[in-house]
């Protein structure tokens, strides 16, 4: 019997990447895929539909509505507990009944470089590597401390307006930078850090080579991108992972490479 089911999230957890499986109309029927343990996709993708928000643990989509893009309808993400804060620049909070907790939370202020690309970014305390990881960093850079998240967020606005870097990389620039040369990541940052001490900041980094968790190195040919897949047939046996680019060999011996953020909240049949 064919199987259907929805996208629900795609993440690390002890440093392996996994996927998360919701069942077509179950909220509570949710299978988890480790994608390093040989796993292979073989679906027909259909459309996008909200993928619920969080609030005192997870809640599904009242109105299971279908969305163009991103993973959440405009009443799930008003409803959800920190999908404002993902928006905060510092100036204003979006999330008053968040605030006295955020005021607490420590984070740090990180760089992350993909090749050539440099952004800048905050994480909290104790998630930093694996923030890094979940975005694909060749290398990151933990910077600062800062204590409330409302200051740590305005603190990364100004550092990304002296440096002239950016606070969000795409699906499409992370794969146009896939296969970097470690020297210009390396060299990106050290140049970075060095300018911010220059101007006053006292920055004493620390540094992550993060290249070894993306099993890139089985990827044995340049892979086609697909970035949207809607409407497609995705079969082929998962290689590789670096950040939201899940590249897969196919059966024959080709890789493709699909968005992860675009398939979430996508709706699949199983072929």
């Amino acid at each position: 019997m064919t199987e259907s089911g929805q996208v629900f999230r795609v993440f690390w957890q002890d440093f392996k990447p996994v996927m998360q499986l919701r069942a077509n109309g179950n909220s509570t029927d949710i299978r988890t895929i480790k994608l390093f343990d040989d796993a292979q996709i073989s679906w027909k993708v259909g459309d996008k539909y909200c993928t619920g928000y969080w609030k005192n643990g997870y809640r599904p989509c009242p109105n299971n509505e279908k969305i163009d893009y991103g993973s959440k309808c405009k009443t799930c993400m008003q409803l959800d507990e920190y999908f404002r804060c993902i928006r905060c620049d510092g100036s204003n909070c979006l999330n008053p009944n968040a605030r006295r907790q955020c005021m607490e939370d420590v984070f740090f202020l990180y760089l992350a470089s993909f090749n050539s690309l440099l952004k800048v970014g905050i994480s909290r305390m104790f998630r930093l590597k694996t923030r890094l990881v979940e975005q694909g960093a060749d290398f990151g850079a933990k910077l600062l401390k800062i204590k409330d998240g409302k200051k740590a967020r305005k603190t990364e606005q100004q550092i990304s307006h002296k440096l002239n870097v950016v606070d969000r990389v795409n699906g499409s620039q992370k794969f146009e930078h896939l296969f970097g040369d470690p020297n210009t990541s390396l060299k990106k940052i050290t140049s970075s850090i060095q300018k911010l001490n220059a101007l006053g900041y006292e920055i004493n980094p620390e540094i992550y080579d993060l290249r070894s968790y993306y099993r890139l190195d089985r990827v044995s040919n340049e892979p086609v991108f697909i970035d949207n897949a809607r409407g497609k047939t995705i079969k082929g046996k998962v290689v590789a992972l670096k950040g939201n680019i899940l590249i897969l060999e196919t059966d024959k011996g080709g890789n493709i490479a699909l968005n992860t953020h675009d398939l979430i909240g996508r709706k699949f049949k199983e072929i």
